[in-house]
């Protein structure tokens, strides 16, 4: 009988010391497991926070931010174990003895929002995107013609749509055909690295190097007279302030990032019966039609849809007023728009700092 204590004994703690060596993954391997969950979950929740805001500027209401300050997740491991001992037969001939071992895990996740607000923030929102910040980007495989198509309100004198850069316009803005050729024209001739923003080393001002080749000539020819540029140079000044503009300086009015998701919000689709309820406005053209803008430049590169039930090839779907509006799966431009848009909001408000209370929420 002792000896087959001595044997259950022998079982029982060879099984707890095998339970006890697996706990040994047992956190890492946690880690591996959760940690896409969260961040999926996370940069789902931020996109999505980007396309209500859109949303909300189309109906004029107030945008606000929302920032993930905090992720924490405790994991817990309970253990338990314990021996049984049961006589059977007569006169105690023979013991039974019983061991059992149990563990179990819990997950107490808690997620902590920061909302983005206070001076420096607002100030990140209204400031215009820097000559350097459109340089980079171009310089760093986005294309021109969409830096330059949502980023830029005017050049030398060249609009694109400076109206659209707050809430919807009752009035079409003016025609843009000499904007569109121009960002055409530059997307063309960067592509062959003959437009190369530099640096002046003596005053420290950014400067544009118009190159040219046998090949793009004409092209080049019709870019700077567009401009109103002296054909015979190659370097131009380049600044922010419009009133400095001439045959040696290319002047930049640049949007802010509020200005930018004004302007992106001008091509949401509203449902007719909102827009016949007055809840949006109607952009109309001269001669009364409805202005379409998908023919702007940040109208071409970006676009939301509306749909009344959930929609099957959405990217990014948001529910509002009772409507669904999305991003469409197969829309690859203004999938790569929302992009830069996101980029674009890290370089301009992401060293600004979150004020405000702290709202944590525990996930169950």
């Amino acid at each position: 009988m002792r000896q087959t204590r001595r044997a259950a004994m022998r079982v029982f703690l060879l099984a707890a010391a095998g339970l006890l060596t697996g706990c040994d993954s047992f956190g890492p391997d946690r880690l591996r497991g959760t940690h896409p969950l969260y961040n999926e979950a996370i940069v789902g929740s931020m996109n999505e926070q980007f396309v209500h805001n859109v949303v909300r500027l189309h109906y004029r209401d107030p945008a606000f931010f929302l920032d993930v300050a905090n992720v924490t997740a405790t994991l817990k491991l309970d253990m338990s174990a314990g021996l049984d001992q049961s006589e059977i037969g007569l006169n105690g001939g023979s013991d039974l003895i019983k061991y059992s071992l149990g563990a179990a895990y819990t997950t107490s996740p808690t997620i902590s929002y920061t909302p983005l607000q206070g001076e420096g923030f607002v100030k990140s929102l209204l400031s215009p995107i820097s000559i350097e910040t459109l340089f980079s980007l171009s310089g760093s495989g986005w294309s021109a013609k969409r830096v330059f198509g949502i980023c830029v309100e005017r050049i030398n004198g060249i609009e694109n749509a400076p109206s659209a850069s707050g809430p919807t316009p009752a009035r079409a803005p003016k025609p843009d055909r000499e904007f569109r050729r121009l960002v055409d024209l530059a997307e063309e001739v960067s592509r062959e690295h003959l437009i190369v923003p530099q640096v002046n080393p003596a005053t420290k001002e950014p400067e544009l190097h118009v190159l040219s080749t046998p090949a793009y000539r004409d092209r080049i020819a019709e870019f700077k007279a567009l401009l109103g540029l002296d054909p015979a140079r190659e370097v131009y000044r380049v600044t922010s302030d419009f009133t400095k503009a001439g045959p040696d300086t290319i002047s930049i009015r640049t949007r802010s990032l509020m200005s930018i998701f004004f302007y992106l919000s001008q091509h949401v689709d509203a449902p007719k019966a909102h827009e016949t309820a007055g809840l949006v406005t109607v952009t109309r053209n001269p001669d009364g039609t409805q202005f379409d803008w998908g023919s702007t430049p940040a109208g071409n590169v970006f676009h939301v849809r509306q749909s009344d039930d959930p929609p099957d090839m959405a990217f990014l779907a948001v529910p509002y007023r009772g409507h669904w509006f999305y991003l469409a799966d197969n829309d690859l431009e203004s999938k790569s728009t929302f992009m830069l848009l996101m980029q674009l909001f890290r370089l301009q408000a992401g060293a600004a700092k979150s004020v405000g209370p702290t709202l944590t929420i525990p996930v169950r």
